[in-house]
């Protein structure tokens, strides 16, 4: 995407287009509270943010947890922190999307989007919803908390109705309501930002004091399934209310002064990053500590659950005061800027301070009755949070930068090596195609990719690979794995732009190149679909896997569900991600993916650590006869090749990378991959050494089936395995994806648009679920696939290529080097392809179609 600033303003107005706008136009944008100041700087952003995020949903983190239980609260929680934040980044990005224009508003976005009409009808109503609905809501909480804190200071005073203390939070707010623009509420802003980190604080840290109370209890709170369904659905309304600051973003940058060299997304993004780091830092700990100290005992507002020290517990409320007096009147500067537009843009009153006056006093007294009307706290707080701020916090954003954002065009220079020879129809073509469709990647995102394409459901396989295997053939077999396919990925990143002028973006174009347009197809393309179509059926059993787990830990009096219907409920997540148009269109996903993969190898290792070593622990072989040791060892062999196997996607990466002639993409590429395999170590040696040690041959398959306590730990990493194989499945059938699309382009002529697309990938999707379900061999096909499919693409497919293109002097480093990877990765496809496909057999013996 090449996005530019605004083309030139003068120092006052820095309007976009100010030739072809009035004089009056020009007047009516200097009065509106919006487009009123362009003084803004970075700090304000993260300050208003903290503001409008960190709002009275972070006093209720630690009920939502209650109705959530530790497992799905603590995803979601950070599951929602990573998809506002990178949803943010897309609203920050798409503020001068158009070279010479300023989105100032949310609205006109989504007009830009999705037309004049529609743009309104689509953005406006659940925007208002959110404005008007926090607004709302903070005059009631502001009253309970005034209410809260007059009964401490003075508990021997009369009872005095919440009605009057939301008055008197209201009345401030028919003062601070004239403040012309959202630049003059920044002071205001500020010290509700303090407040709000002030209160936070107050609030974990008064938890912590108290300890855990006796017999604490982590369990249903409720007595029926039917009241503990929709309390959950209530509290995950609760959590997206908990990160809910999209709706006043645009309109915070529009603050922001901006030049073509010097455009507000950069200080924007700068204090968005200073502000979500804040956020995180309160949101963590209020959640965490409340839920561990009170439990199920918690109240749906921390700070009624904390009584003692009185004195703390008064500042903290008065603190919520302070924070929701700024947190109101960044929502209402938003409405504001609405009401006046109408009022002066269509019904054609004048500009003055009476009108300011009258609508804005107004619109206070309508969020004051309404408040004194429906002091329902949780029933709001799970509305709004569900039906209107989780729209334009998760899903609007994204949408709108679907439709609006198109392929970054390549420079000249790197045209010209190329691309002359290519016709208008094969560039549409390529420009359509999910691998070719976007050349924005970051470095990082090869370093979330690879680390979502290698860090699987194999890393909790390897204690149970390590008790086939044995100590030292075990490690020995880690390590030179790690070193090899490292190696053999190096040599991929290089031969990315081995010819000048020219990119190899999949890895069949890079075998074609070196075995002929033929040979090479049917060398790299059946192997590499093996691997990616097989990664993505073993994914399909496992995410069903670990969400009947996570569903037997946190509901053991539940009846028994077939694994059939979890692994259709994991599928149909897929069905609506697939139709995501590109690699770099998923970095979201990938990030949250590999986020998770990290987090549930370290809940591996961490809790295998805590149980202690076994009692009577065993390391040697299990099996009973010397054929059936020798077969587990090979499977165990094609496991630890699986665990490595991400190089069937390295190709199509490195083709989301920008590249030129100064700066090729093999620079980005490598340092991600640097990044990657430390990470992957860090994963790897520790779960695979310690379960194996803590556990020895008796260790279970999947290292968390061996763990059953902490229950809650262990059920929230297997939500981790679901987050991370949901990111995982769909790194893998992207290039699967592009696959189908070009045939069915390129060679059966069809059209490229939507429906195609749609079709296309649905059909794949609903493939790998079917054979799932219906062959559910995890340990089989896990051994089958690393030996059959990953040990040539990985271990020495890319070294064979490196001897046919460069042709090293024999007898040189590189050319040992390189000959130790294939006899390394032949003895790995043999031998682990024997030993799984007999896992296989073996399980076929006993399994019931279905079951």
């Amino acid at each position: 995407m090449e996005t530019g600033g605004p083309i030139f303003y003068n120092n006052k107005h820095f309007n976009d287009d100010l030739e072809e706008r009035s004089a009056e136009e020009r007047a009516i944008d200097d009065w509106l509270p919006i487009t009123h100041s362009r003084r803004g700087r970075w700090w304000f952003s993260t300050v208003h943010i903290v503001t409008a995020v960190v709002g009275a949903g972070v006093l209720g983190l630690p009920y939502d947890m209650s109705e959530l239980g530790w497992g799905a609260g603590t995803a979601v929680l950070v599951i929602s922190w990573i998809v506002a934040l990178y949803s943010l980044w897309q609203m920050v990005e798409m503020h001068e999307i158009i070279p010479g224009k300023r989105f100032d508003r949310y609205h006109e976005l989504g007009q830009h989007a999705f037309g004049q009409t529609l743009g309104l009808w689509i953005v406006v109503p659940p925007q208002l919803i959110c404005l008007v609905g926090v607004d709302i809501v903070y005059m009631i909480i502001g009253g309970q908390s005034l209410s809260k804190f007059h009964d401490l200071v003075c508990q021997d005073c009369h009872h005095i109705k919440l009605m009057y203390f939301i008055l008197i939070f209201g009345s401030v707010h028919f003062l601070l309501s004239q403040l012309p623009s959202f630049n003059s509420i920044s002071g205001v802003s500020l010290a509700a930002a303090v407040m709000s980190v002030s209160y936070s604080t107050i609030a974990w840290g008064a938890s912590v004091d108290k300890g855990v109370l006796p017999d604490v209890d982590y369990g249903r709170r409720h007595e029926t399934k039917t009241d503990s369904i929709f309390n959950f659905f209530s509290a995950l309304g609760a959590i997206a209310f908990a990160y809910g600051g999209h709706n006043v973003v645009m309109e915070i940058q529009a603050t922001m002064p901006s030049t073509e060299n010097e455009p507000s997304k950069k200080p924007m993004w700068k204090g968005v990053i200073l502000a979500y780091i804040i956020i995180g830092m309160c949101y963590i700990p209020v959640a965490m500590m409340g839920y561990w100290i009170f439990g199920s005992a918690v109240s749906e507002n921390i700070l009624i659950t904390l009584q003692k020290p009185k004195w703390l517990i008064a500042a903290a409320n008065m603190f919520v005061v302070g924070h929701l007096i700024g947190g109101y009147q960044i929502y209402a500067m938003a409405v504001f800027d609405m009401i006046e537009g109408v009022l002066v843009r269509k019904l054609k009153f004048k500009p003055t301070w009476l009108l300011r006056f009258i609508s804005r006093t107004s619109y206070v007294a309508f969020t004051v009755f309404m408040g004194i009307t429906f002091p329902s706290f949780i029933g709001f707080l799970g509305f709004f949070g569900g039906f209107g701020l989780a729209p334009t916090t998760y899903l609007l954003p994204c949408i709108i930068w679907l439709a609006i954002v198109k392929p970054r065009r390549f420079s000249f220079s790197w045209f010209a090596n190329w691309l002359d020879e290519r016709c208008a129809e094969e560039r549409a073509i390529d420009d359509w195609l999910p691998i070719t469709h976007s050349r924005r990647g970051r470095w990082w995102f090869s370093t979330v990719h690879n680390v979502t394409a290698i860090v699987g459901a194999g890393v909790l396989g390897l204690p149970y690979n390590m008790s086939k295997l044995g100590w030292v053939p075990g490690v020995a077999a880690l390590i030179l794995s790690w070193i090899t396919t490292l190696y053999s990925l190096w040599q991929m990143v290089e031969m990315h732009e081995i010819v000048p002028g020219k990119r190899f973006d999949r890895y069949h174009e890079l075998g074609q190149h070196a075995f002929g347009q033929k040979l090479g197809l049917w060398i790299v393309v059946p192997p590499q679909l093996i691997c990616l179509v097989g990664v993505d059926i073993v994914y399909m059993i496992t995410g069903g896997q670990s969400l009947a787990k996570f569903h037997h830990l946190v509901c053991q009096d539940c009846d028994g569900i077939k694994l059939t219907y979890f692994i259709l409920v994991f599928a149909s997540v897929h069905f609506v991600l697939s139709q995501l148009p590109s690699f770099n269109s998923i970095s979201g996903v990938s990030l949250a993916a590999a986020v998770m993969s990290i987090s549930y190898s370290t809940i591996a290792w961490g809790a295998s650590v805590k149980k202690g070593v076994k009692p009577g622990v065993q390391y040697g072989y299990k099996s009973e006869t010397v054929s059936d040791t020798i077969f587990n060892f090979f499977s165990g062999l094609g496991s630890v090749a699986f665990a490595y196997g991400g190089h069937n996607v390295v190709m199509e990466i490195q083709a989301t990378m920008p590249s030129t002639q100064e700066k090729p993409s093999k620079i980005p590429m490598w340092k991600g991959v640097i990044f990657a395999y430390v990470v992957i170590g860090v994963c790897y040696i520790p779960v695979a050494v310690t379960g194996y040690w803590i556990f020895g041959n008796a260790v279970d398959e999947n290292i968390l089936l061996s763990l059953q306590q902490p229950r809650w730990l262990v059920a929230t990493a297997n939500m981790l395995v679901v987050v991370h194989l949901v990111g995982g499945y769909q790194i893998n059938a992207m290039p699967v994806f592009d696959m189908i699309e070009a045939v069915l382009v390129k060679k059966l002529k069809f059209k490229p648009n939507t429906r195609l697309r749609i079709i296309s990938r649905t059909s794949y999707v609903a493939f790998t679920m079917l054979v799932g379900i219906t062959l559910p061999f995890f340990d089989g096909l896990l051994g089958f696939l690393g030996g059959f499919g990953f040990a040539p693409n990985t271990y020495f497919l890319p070294c064979v290529i490196w001897l046919v293109i460069f042709r090293p002097r024999r007898f040189s480093l590189s050319w040992f080097a390189n000959w130790f990877c294939i006899i390394f990765g032949v003895v790995l496809m043999i031998l682990g392809a024997i030993g799984g496909l007999r896992q296989i057999i073996l399980h076929a013996k006993t399994y019931k179609l279905y079951g």
